[in-house]
């Protein structure tokens, strides 16, 4: 008997976040083309654009099958080609390495919840797609010499079992030194923080709304002051810093994204950072590093939150897929 299966919510979940997001990475990188001078990094812009118009066309086909709506999502208004240049290249290759990562482990991370043989051959040729973008770029930093890498530690000596609770103290006095999982999850959120620092900083000098650049302002804040905390334990430690992200912005003032685009990019960046967070929290086995994790990702919920209410109160925050509300099917009927 032929079986043919309706999505489910984690499926339709799925979808809908991969319209958005590479919808609103399509527009990003299109400015980026547009004002690319690298000759290197032309390979690499085109293969996002090809990857990103790739999943929100392959959306589109599973909603339309299905007779879902299709999302709105981002298109050519958001976006604004006569605009002049920003961002440096180097930011631009750096965004789409950092963009592909994503791309690569939100679409690995899907496929735990997704039933149909269909979505999940769709998500695994995403993650497969990404991943070569994510290498291709990885390989031009190396090249360019502009790769940041994480801090140096000295080879382990020998295996050990722990025999001291000593190695979970961090609160009051002198702490043991940083585990290199420690260590690799401190990199990735200060990498995290410092893309996003350098995107807001934009998004603040050309966003349209006084509000939406008045949020932004707060964001660069917020980033730069998570870095300190990060590099600051690296130097308490003795730990080699590393070289900081590009930050480089122009002194344009036109903006080549629209405000909803920039709030919906700053809210993305926060739920990233949020999530880093979240795992380093768990891998963190020094209770100091808890209490920073913590104490920051209170601080980056409250400004998600900010701007939740920022993008709907200008009708900007798209609704997700949601069940049916009975409450009000009933009140209707009455």
């Amino acid at each position: 008997m032929e079986h043919n299966p309706k999505l489910v919510s984690s499926e339709v979940a799925a979808l809908w976040s991969a319209y958005m997001q590479n919808s609103m990475s399509y527009c990003i990188v299109q400015h980026f083309a547009n004002v690319n001078e690298d000759v290197d990094s032309t390979d690499i812009i085109q293969t996002a654009l090809t990857n990103c118009n790739f999943v929100v066309n392959e959306v589109k086909q599973f909603f339309e099958k299905e007779n879902h709506a299709i999302p709105f999502g981002f298109t050519q208004e958001d976006v604004n080609l006569k605009a002049g240049r920003v961002y440096s290249d180097l930011f631009t290759l750096r965004y789409i390495k950092y963009m592909a990562a994503a791309g690569t482990v939100a679409a690995a991370a899907l496929l735990e919840v997704l039933a149909r043989n269909d979505i999940r051959e769709f998500f695994s040729k995403t993650s497969e797609m990404f991943m070569k973008l994510y290498n291709n770029a990885c390989d031009l930093l190396l090249k360019k010499g502009a790769f940041v890498r994480s801090p140096t530690i000295a080879p382990m000596v020998k295996a050990e079992y722990l025999q001291s609770e000593s190695f979970l103290s961090g609160f009051i006095g002198k702490h043991r030194p940083l585990t290199a999982i420690e260590l690799a999850h401190i990199s990735k959120n200060t990498e995290t923080n410092s893309i996003g620092r350098s995107f807001v900083s934009g998004f603040s000098q050309t966003a349209t709304s006084p509000e939406v650049r008045k949020y932004m302002e707060r964001g660069t804040e917020i980033a730069a002051k998570h870095e300190t905390v990060f590099r600051q334990i690296l130097i308490e430690d003795g730990v080699p810093l590393p070289s900081t992200w590009d930050s480089t912005i122009s002194q344009s003032i036109d903006a080549p994204f629209s405000d909803k685009l920039m709030m919906f990019q700053a809210i993305s960046l926060n739920e990233i950072s949020v999530a880093g967070y979240g795992a380093a929290i768990g891998a963190s086995l020094r209770h100091d590093l808890g209490g920073h994790y913590t104490r920051l990702v209170a601080e980056i919920l409250q400004f998600g939150i900010d701007g939740a209410e920022l993008m709907i109160e200008n009708r900007w925050l798209e609704q997700p897929p949601q069940n049916v509300d009975r409450e009000a099917l009933r009140k209707r009927s009455v």
